[in-house]
C-alpha cells in the first residue's frame, strides 16, 4: 500500500456551468448550487467525498479568481492557501496542471487525484477503496491513470475511452482509443460492444509523470508552469507568477489533454455510482422522481397533472403546477424563465447558448 501522506486531490471549480441556464448562471455557477435539497452543494459533496480518506491540508480547489470568495464561504475549513485562483477561465487543463505544481513544490512524492465538482456518487466506500487502488498504481507506473464506467444508454454527451490489454487484475487497462462525444450511432456501437467505459472526468497521476508528460508535448499543450521546477515562492509570489504566465487563449480541457496521448494513459473500471451532473437531464435522472417521472430539483412544491418526465428548478417556497407536459424542462431563477423539451442535449446546448448571448 503506498504512503498515504503523499495522496493529494485537486477538486476543479472554475467552470461557469452554463448548461444549466438559468439556475447556474457565471455568476453562481452549478458546483456553488443544492440542486437536490440535500444541504450541501454539489461542491461541498465533492469536498465531503475525498475528506472522508485524506486530510483537508491535501485537498485543493482550483476555481476561477472571482469565485474564492464563494469557495471559502462554503468549505471554511479548507485552509486559504489551498483555494488556486485561476486568473481566467480556460477549462480543465491549464487549471490541472498548476495545481499539480503547486503540490509537487510542497511534497516532490506527491500522487494526484483531479476530480470534477460536478459529480454524484452513489457509493463512497466503493469509491475510496478504488481511488486508494488508483493511487497505488500511479505510485509504481509512470502513466496517467483514467477512472471509467460502464456505459448504461448510448448518452452523446460523454467521452468514451477503449479499453485494450490488461495491465492489472482485470481492472486496469490499456487505453486503446478515445471518442469524444460521438454521434449516436457510434455511441450505440460502443455501448453494445462491452470493450468501452465512460469517461467520468477523474484522473489521477504522480508529479514525476506530469512532469515528463510536459517534457515530451512541450510547445503543444498549455503550461502556465513549469510542473518540474523546484521554486522557493511565497503563496503571494506564486500568485504572481502565475498571473504573469498563465495562458489567455487555450481553453483546453484536462480530458482532451491527457486522452488524447493514449499512449501514456491508462484506465480503471470503476464501479463507485458515477453520476455526472452537466446537464438538465442528468439532474432529471439523478433526483427522486414520481410515478410518472417528474422530478423536481430542490425543495419547491409543484403539483404535477398530466406530465411526465419533467425536472421542475424553481425558486425555494415557490409553487407551481404542471398539466399536460412531457419530457419538458422548467427552470427560473430571478426574472428568467427556461420552458424546453429535454431530451434533445444538443438542441438545449444551442438554445441556451443562444439565450445567454441574447438575453444576459
Amino acid at each position: 500500500m503506498e504512503n498515504k501522506h503523499n495522496h493529494y486531490c485537486i477538486i476543479l471549480a472554475g467552470g461557469a456551468g452554463k448548461r444549466l441556464w438559468p439556475v447556474s448562471s457565471r455568476e453562481l455557477p452549478k458546483q456553488f448550487i443544492d440542486f437536490f435539497g440535500l444541504g450541501r452543494t454539489l461542491l461541498q459533496q465533492t469536498y465531503d467525498r475525498f475528506a472522508a480518506f485524506l486530510p483537508a491540508d491535501h485537498i485543493y480547489v482550483s476555481t476561477y479568481a472571482h469565485y474564492t470568495d464563494k469557495v471559502h464561504e462554503q468549505l471554511p475549513e479548507l485552509p486559504y492557501e489551498n483555494i488556486l485562483p485561476e486568473p481566467v477561465q480556460l477549462n480543465t487543463a491549464a487549471a490541472a496542471i498548476w495545481a499539480t505544481w503547486h503540490v509537487v513544490m510542497r511534497n516532490p512524492e506527491a500522487l494526484v487525484v483531479a476530480s470534477p465538482s460536478d459529480q454524484l456518487i452513489q457509493y463512497p466506500d466503493r469509491f475510496r477503496e478504488q481511488i486508494e487502488l488508483g493511487f497505488d498504481y500511479v505510485a509504481s507506473h509512470h502513466k496517467f491513470l483514467a477512472m471509467g464506467v460502464r456505459p448504461t444508454s448510448p448518452n452523446t454527451a460523454y467521452g468514451y475511452i477503449q479499453m485494450g490489454a490488461t495491465l492489472l487484475d482485470g481492472r486496469v487497462y490499456r487505453v486503446k482509443s478515445f471518442t469524444e462525444k460521438p454521434e449516436l450511432e457510434y455511441a450505440k456501437m460502443f455501448e453494445e460492444s462491452g470493450e468501452f467505459l465512460w469517461n467520468t472526468g477523474l484522473f489521477m497521476w504522480s508529479g514525476t509523470t506530469m512532469g515528463e508528460f510536459f517534457d515530451l508535448v512541450r510547445g503543444r499543450e498549455p503550461h502556465p508552469v513549469d510542473c518540474t521546477a523546484r521554486q522557493e515562492l511565497t503563496f503571494a509570489e506564486e500568485i504572481d507568477y502565475v498571473r504573469s504566465t498563465f495562458p489567455s487563449e487555450v481553453p483546453r480541457s484536462l480530458d482532451l489533454m491527457i486522452l488524447e496521448h493514449a499512449r501514456q494513459v491508462a484506465v480503471q473500471e470503476c464501479s463507485f455510482g458515477w453520476i455526472d451532473i452537466g446537464c438538465w437531464g442528468e439532474v432529471h435522472a439523478a433526483a427522486n422522481r414520481d410515478a410518472d417521472g417528474n422530478a423536481v430539483s430542490g425543495k419547491e412544491r409543484v403539483l404535477f397533472s398530466g406530465s411526465e418526465d419533467c425536472v421542475v428548478a424553481l425558486p425555494d417556497g415557490m409553487k407551481a403546477v404542471i398539466a399536460g407536459l412531457k419530457d419538458v424542462i422548467v427552470a427560473l431563477k430571478g426574472n428568467t424563465l427556461l420552458v424546453c423539451p429535454k431530451n434533445d442535449p444538443d438542441a438545449i446546448r444551442r438554445l441556451i447558448n443562444q439565450a445567454q448571448m441574447e438575453l444576459e
